[in-house]
């Protein structure tokens, strides 16, 4: 034997060696798993970050999906777990050997594969797939093996299938997470691929056909070689989520905006307001049911028996009158229902509804959002009259008697009350008591009085003691005297003019200002 030769084999032989106790001696005592990732399956061996730079193996695509009773698979249930059977497409660019290929799929991420929960795989010959139906195979269509027995983790190069460097492993993954990325329904797959060189391999022995774990210590074996012996990437897998999902519209309808709106107005003032809650089976696949409906102002407005999701929050302006929500399938056709509520005068309200559900196959939604829809009412006029009438001339010098009558003419069917407090007259003043003699003076009154006075005691009773309230449609009544003694002319008659005034405010205090009520009285004086 040559030195060259043996000399040669003895160093790839030391350089082998010292390859197999760095990558086999333990990074720390931790007791390895199969269902982590690669870079956590590699840090059980050796504490290095993994930068995957090469591209020797790859997975190419995923085909030919089914479930594990090996029929056709292409949707699952959002936010479950499944487990499926398919063709992996691995494609090697190295015409030399890559050895001890792991094959590592995430089964919780939709970005990557190199931390977190992984289901890993090994090249291996045909079998039956570990949760398969009887006769549904796992394995490699071209398993072949260039490392010395017993290592049995396959290996492919680029001279595999014809020359294209394709060879198609096919993988039971389980408890795959039917999660997709956002803004999507189609899954992906994200995943990692590992090998190690011809001179630098672990012994990699599987019993089963599964992931081993049989390095020095239960380390694993199918790892990269080194730092860069690794591909990683996202690829699509052709598997829809389905997901039950609905559209939300909420409208609002009053007597003065009939018909169903996004905006209406309750007029002269306050009043009741109907909702239209209206769902849209928005869902990739069956029908769903409506179990809560909720709205910011109005609180609860359904809840389904049973119900576990979180309760309505309490509304902040009051609660429904009346409702016909209840649970409602939504298949093809949009279902609709209704609430009322009592709007309170100068107010607006926004609110929009929240709907919480479930599908009837499988599947839940919540807090799904409608529209927002205003509601204002308003603050209606307070208005009064004043009335004054010539009742008869009492006595010379002359004392006249007057009536006034106050009136509330705001609009029916409001709750603009008039707050009356006090009466007066020019020239006369305060009309509520008697006071002075001769011209100006106020002899009798039943104004602001529960009985008359003065020259009106005895009349019967006073209109009332004020401040009064008085009703829309509604009025107050009284008389007074009042003397003047001026303005006779030659033929013996007075002539005067006065005006009467009220103080009066409406049912939020605020002043309300009403006409003034005038009288020409002309009194003429006969001697007999």
């Amino acid at each position: 034997m040559s030195c060259r030769t043996s000399c040669c084999k003895t160093l790839s032989l030391m350089v082998a060696l010292l390859a197999i106790a760095i990558l086999a001696a333990p990074a720390f005592a931790v007791t390895p798993v199969n269902n982590v990732c690669l870079q956590n399956e590699y840090n059980f061996v050796q504490k290095q970050k993994l930068n995957c730079t090469a591209n020797d193996v790859s997975i190419a695509q995923v085909t030919n999906i089914r479930g594990l009773d090996g029929q056709p698979l292409n949707s699952c249930i959002g936010g479950s777990t499944f487990s499926f059977i398919a063709d992996f497409t691995i494609k090697t660019t190295s015409s030399q050997a890559r050895e001890n290929v792991g094959l590592y799929i995430a089964t919780n991420s939709t970005t990557q594969a190199l931390t977190g929960s992984c289901d890993n795989n090994i090249i291996t010959d045909q079998h039956q797939c570990p949760n398969g139906a009887t006769g549904v195979l796992c394995g490699s269509n071209n398993y072949h093996e260039t490392d010395a027995p017993p290592d049995n983790c396959g290996d492919t190069s680029s001279n595999d299938g014809g020359g294209t460097g394709v060879e198609i492993v096919t993988l039971e993954i389980d408890n795959f997470s039917c999660t997709a990325p956002a803004g999507s329904t189609q899954l992906v797959l994200p995943n990692c691929t590992s090998w190690q060189i011809p001179g630098g391999t672990i012994q990699c022995v599987s019993n089963d056909g599964t992931y081993p774990l049989n390095g020095p210590g239960g380390t694993p074996t199918a790892i990269p070689g080194s730092p860069s012996k690794c591909n990683c990437g996202v690829i699509p897998l052709a598997i829809t989520v389905q997901k039950p999902d609905v559209t939300v519209a909420k409208a609002c309808t009053t007597s003065a905006s009939p018909g169903t709106n996004t905006s209406c107005d309750i007029t002269p003032e306050g009043g009741d307001v109907t909702y239209t809650v209206t769902v849209t089976n928005a869902s990739n696949f069956g029908s769903v049911v409506i179990d809560q409906i909720c709205d910011d102002q109005y609180g609860n407005i359904f809840t389904a028996q049973g119900f576990s999701g979180l309760a309505c929050p309490a509304g902040t302006t009051g609660s429904a009158n009346s409702t016909t929500c209840s649970a409602l399938t939504v298949g093809s056709t949009p279902q609709s229902c209704t609430f009322t509520a009592t709007q309170a005068e100068n107010l607006t309200v926004k609110d929009i509804v929240t709907v919480a559900g479930h599908g009837v196959n499988s599947g839940t939604f919540n807090n799904v959002q409608s529209n927002q829809v205003t509601v204002v009412s308003h603050e209606a006029a307070t208005t009064g009259t004043i009335v004054k009438s010539f009742v008869a001339n009492e006595a010379a010098c002359a004392t006249v008697r007057y009536q006034v009558q106050v009136s509330d003419t705001s609009a029916s069917g409001t709750d603009e009350t008039l707050n009356l407090s006090g009466l007066s007259d020019n020239p006369f003043g305060s009309i509520t008591t008697t006071h002075g003699s001769g011209d100006g003076a106020v002899l009798g009154t039943t104004c602001g009085v529960a009985n008359g006075l003065g020259t009106l005691a005895g009349t019967g009773n006073g209109a009332g003691v004020l401040p009064v309230t008085i009703p829309v449609g509604g009025s107050y009544t009284c008389q007074f005297d009042g003397q003047f003694c001026s303005g006779l002319d030659g033929q013996g008659c007075f002539s005067h003019t006065n005006t009467v005034s009220a103080t009066t405010a409406d049912d939020e205090n605020a002043s309300v200002t009403l006409t003034p009520g005038g009288l020409t009285v002309k009194e003429c004086i006969t001697a007999q």
